[in-house]
């Protein structure tokens, strides 16, 4: 397993709220990237809650799908009850964007509005759906990438784990390729950088490590409004 990760607070922020985790556990790989919210530091609970408990959570190797569907759905409840037990946490949520690769099948679980992307050939290809009130409008043909971009409700979700009792996760599968790069990512990246910028960083002759380190140094030169994280593995 090769990647390359890096979280950084941003320029506006005064916490990172963010989470990730890269491990290889029951002979598989697991990359997670989870963007915390709430006030009095509930985002940041969140997000690390959801991190732990995937880290501790055993995965069932022969069913991995409902596997990774339980897990998420304990690590919604985990939050949750948090939540009602601890005023100061009461509706904190993250989003959670999960990758699990056995041999060369990679599986994605998804709530929120981080992201996953292939990289594949040159191309760039997103691979979640944005649980997102300005996604829900794009899927839609109700405004353009431009009006997206630029929406005064970009950050509103949807979907957010932690945020209610139940929670239904998006499952994506795919095989990958020799050489595939997989990309997962906090919106405090995507709101700052094109979808051309990240493919033209991703194209170049540099180790993974330095991909995500040039990505997050790019949004904070741009901005920074968000906290920034950057995650890119490859299974070569």
């Amino acid at each position: 397993m090769r990647y390359g990760a890096t979280s950084e607070v941003g320029k506006v922020r005064k916490e990172n709220q963010d989470s990730y985790l890269v491990i290889n556990k029951q002979d598989l790989d697991i990359i997670v990237i989870a963007d915390g919210m709430g006030g009095h530091q509930g985002g940041n609970v969140a997000s690390s809650l959801a991190v732990k408990e995937i880290k501790e959570y055993n995965f069932n190797y022969d069913s991995l799908n409902d596997s990774i569907k339980e897990c998420i759905e304990l690590v919604n409840q985990r939050i949750y009850q948090e939540g009602l037990a601890k005023e100061e946490y009461y509706g904190m949520g993250t989003t959670l964007t999960m990758g699990i690769i056995k041999d060369r099948i990679l599986i994605i679980g998804h709530i929120g509005d981080s992201r996953a992307y292939l990289f594949r050939n040159g191309n760039l290809k997103q691979l979640t759906a944005d649980h997102s009130y300005v996604g829900e409008l794009l899927r839609n043909n109700l405004i353009s990438q431009e009006e997206a971009d630029n929406h005064p409700k970009k950050n509103l979700l949807l979907k957010a784990l932690g945020v209610k009792e139940e929670i239904e996760a998006d499952l994506v599968e795919l095989e990958l390729e020799a050489d595939d790069l997989i990309l997962l990512c906090s919106d405090g990246l995507t709101n700052m950088l094109s979808n051309d910028e990240l493919a033209k960083i991703l194209a170049e002759d540099l180790d993974l490590q330095k991909k995500t380190d040039k990505m997050a140094l790019m949004a904070n030169e741009q901005g920074g409004y968000d906290n920034i994280t950057v995650l890119i593995y490859c299974n070569n």
